[in-house]
């Protein structure tokens, strides 16, 4: 009789937004209910526990590795299984569940070979999310995405994220199973981080985020995408590349893109799904009075659907939320090609900011890496023949672009071994 009693309570109609308790990823719909997992294929009207009883379980080649090394040195812990799930999310074929003592649970939905920790060989441990996250989105990217120029570059493996907005919406996170467990990578937020969010999803690496007012913005990102992974070529130079070339990945990746105001009654409930294998190949759903409100991520008006659908989560009265900017000022003491220098505009989280030498002024783009602290930058020069310019693209042995390290600390240093150290201290915070 209890199981069906909670077949009862689980969605009947096909589901059109991705949340918490109920999911979808490229073939299969996951939904929540009395702390345990079901499943059903898109398309289908029944559903079942997840394999083996509605909970993660170890299984096949990833325990079995587990146990081979137990006795070695930074060994993974053996699989804990969980009491209940209390949250979920699913992309593509992959799927994120998270009992009630925070610990994230991952598997491929085509093999459940689930995992309980999470990071690379040797810093690997349990992925927390916590009450502190407001939210969070599974992402699984297996198609090529487009960079600034055009140029495609394909996926083998697949790309993994995980999203989260933490900090009440005023902070954007993301993990990686390739980096070290934990929510201390971050990305720029809409409008240089004044955006507040209250709604996130994701796929196939991009972000649909909404603020309480109903404002929304997406944006293409991931560790790949954005120039953060050491064993891809990146470069700043404009350029649609061939053959050999054809790796290279121009920079900066892809910015925010606002989305076109709702012309109608909507909530927060919003979803973003993959609809093919380009970067316009994307579908924003939010909920709607009645229906539903969809368009493809790049056109320019929404379109209504009726389908009896109602609002869960109302939008907030009021002006659109703002937090106060994070961009800081720098200063020098020590000349720069005989000129005073400073550094205006800098949020280490989003590129760029501004480089003054003398009257001149010049963007500073920058990506990070493995270390958080340091930044790679390019400082682009323009094509004129001005001193300082000049000066600059000698440093640059002719080109365009002087790349140049960033170090962010107490103290400020841009350098280029082994001509360039150039010492910044903070002069003040954007108001």
């Amino acid at each position: 009789m209890w199981w069906l009693l909670i077949i009862a309570a689980l969605p009947e109609r096909e589901l059109t937004f991705k949340t918490e308790t109920a999911s979808f990823g490229a073939q299969w719909e996951i939904a929540l209910d009395d702390g345990k997992l079901f499943w059903r294929r898109r398309g289908s009207t029944q559903w079942a526990l997840l394999p083996p009883d509605g909970l993660p379980a170890p299984k096949g080649r990833l325990e079995a590795l587990k146990e081979l090394a137990a006795d070695l040195p930074l060994a993974p812990e053996p699989f804990v299984r969980p009491a209940r799930i209390t949250r979920l999310s699913a992309d593509g074929d992959n799927l994120l569940a998270v009992s009630d003592t925070g610990v994230g649970y991952y598997t491929k939905l085509t093999t459940l070979e689930w995992s309980d920790d999470w990071g690379p060989v040797g810093v690997r441990a349990p992925l927390r999310l916590g009450p502190e996250l407001a939210a969070f989105a599974m992402s699984h990217r297996k198609i090529p995405y487009e960079d600034l120029d055009g140029n495609q570059h394909p996926v083998s493996a697949g790309v993994t994220t995980v999203y989260s907005v933490v900090d009440g919406g005023r902070r954007l996170a993301y993990a990686d199973p390739w980096l070290p467990p934990g929510w201390s990578r971050t990305l720029c937020l809409p409008e240089r981080n004044t955006f507040v969010a209250s709604a996130v999803s994701a796929s196939a690496s991009t972000l649909f985020l909404m603020d309480a007012s109903g404002r929304s913005f997406t944006r293409l990102a991931d560790f790949d995408t954005i120039g953060d992974d050491p064993a891809l070529p990146y470069s700043w130079t404009r350029a649609r590349r061939r053959g050999a070339e054809a790796v290279i990945r121009t920079l900066p990746g892809e910015e925010w893109r606002a989305q076109p105001r709702i012309p109608g009654r909507h909530g927060l409930r919003i979803t973003i799904t993959q609809t093919g294998s380009t970067n316009a190949a994307r579908k924003l759903v939010v909920e709607g009075d009645g229906g539903h409100w969809e368009k493809a991520i790049f056109e320019p008006e929404w379109t209504f659907v009726s389908d009896g659908g109602r609002i869960e989560r109302p939008l907030s009265p009021g002006p659109p939320p703002r937090q106060p900017s994070h961009e800081s000022s720098w200063r020098s003491e020590q000349k720069v090609l005989g000129e005073a220098v400073r550094l205006e505009g800098l949020d280490v989280d989003c590129s760029p900011a501004t480089l003054v030498v003398g009257d001149e002024r010049f963007t500073l783009h920058f990506h990070g890496g493995l270390d958080l602290r340091r930044r790679t930058a390019a400082l682009l020069l323009p094509k004129t023949r001005s001193r300082i310019v000049l000066a600059l693209r000698a440093l640059a042995a002719g080109r365009d672009v002087l790349e140049l390290d960033v170090d962010v600390g107490d103290e400020l240093v841009l350098s280029k071994k082994p001509s360039v150290e150039w010492r910044f201290s903070k002069a003040g915070t954007t108001p």
